[in-house]
Parts: C-alpha cells; structure tokens; sequence
C-alpha cells in the first residue's frame, strides 16, 4: 500500500464509541502502557493486545511479533507471515493501529473484519489516547 493510499485511509477513519475495545499495537518491548511503538508492523519484536474500557487501559498482553526479516522474503518465510496473520486474528482484536503495515497484512486484516488504522503517539498510552475512545 503506498503512503498516499494509506494516508487517505487514516484520515478518513475515526473510531466509532466503543465502551470496551481490543486493540492490538506492534511494539519495540514489553514495557507495559509505555511501550514504543514499532515503526513497521512486520518487522515488531512484539505486539501488543490492550483492552480498553470506559477510556482507560485495563490491560495490556505481550505476544511475540515476527521481527526484522529480509526485504527479499523466500517463499517459506511468506507462508511464516501468513501464519503470524492467522495468529493475530485469532487474538480478535477490533482495531490494529501501526505506524506501517505491508500490502498483505493489511489485506489479511481487512478481510477477517479487523480495521487497521494509522498510529498516532510513539507509546502505547500516547496512541490509545489519540484514538479518543
């Protein structure tokens, strides 16, 4: 997805009011609300589930991520992706929000249900914040 593709997709997009919310972020390290958020969701070390309520955050999970991968993927690591896509759907989240996110992921996620949305902070608390939720 190209950045002007994405861009016209977040701008657009605010999120509905929700009393309880799953968000799943790709994050840098487990360091609970104060987490930095990954710059691109296929290479985060880690991701993050956090359950929102009444604007708050009542928790926040650590699963792993698939980490930093080549630019060139073979087909085998393709099919581990699609794995790691399978794995996050079956977390449910209602929204992933990522500062990037590839093609594929993005596709995988819409097509399971999941809205993908921009990230907008640089932690977990700043981006759930932003969300206004």
């Amino acid at each position: 997805m190209t950045q002007k593709m994405w861009e016209k997709v977040i701008k657009s997009y605010r999120i509905s009011s929700m009393m309880e919310m799953r968000i799943l972020i790709p994050v840098l390290e487990k360091n609970g609300e104060n987490s930095r958020v990954s710059p691109h969701f296929g290479r985060a070390p880690y991701l993050a589930l956090i359950s929102v309520s009444d604007r708050k955050i009542t928790s926040v999970d650590f699963v792993a991520g698939e980490g930093p991968h080549p630019e060139e993927r073979s087909e085998e690591e393709k099919k581990a992706a699609s794995l790691i896509h399978q794995k996050v759907i079956d977390l449910h989240p209602d929204i992933i929000v990522a500062s990037r996110i590839g093609p594929r992921a993005y596709t995988d996620f819409n097509n399971a249900g999941i809205r993908v949305i921009a990230a907008d902070g640089e932690t977990i608390s700043q981006v759930v914040n932003s969300l206004n939720i």
